[in-house]
């Protein structure tokens, strides 16, 4: 019981804290990447999925690398 706990949360941390640095790729103020950490700790993947579309979306737009 206590390991399944410890890996939830553990997965909660993650991706909160990728959430927050794709968001800080996307050139969110701080305030928004902090609350895309919390969302990403809360939500979870999904908030994940939201913020991989916007980078998909940022780079079509731009023409970078990842985004064809």
């Amino acid at each position: 019981m206590e390991i399944e706990h410890y890996s939830y949360s553990l997965h909660a941390l993650t991706c909160g804290i990728i959430s927050a640095k794709w968001a800080m790729e996307l050139g969110f103020s701080q305030l928004r990447q902090a609350l895309w950490g919390i969302a990403g700790l809360l939500l979870g993947p999904l908030a994940l999925l939201i913020l991989y579309i916007r980078l998909v979306r940022d780079r079509q737009a731009t023409g970078k690398i990842g985004g064809e």
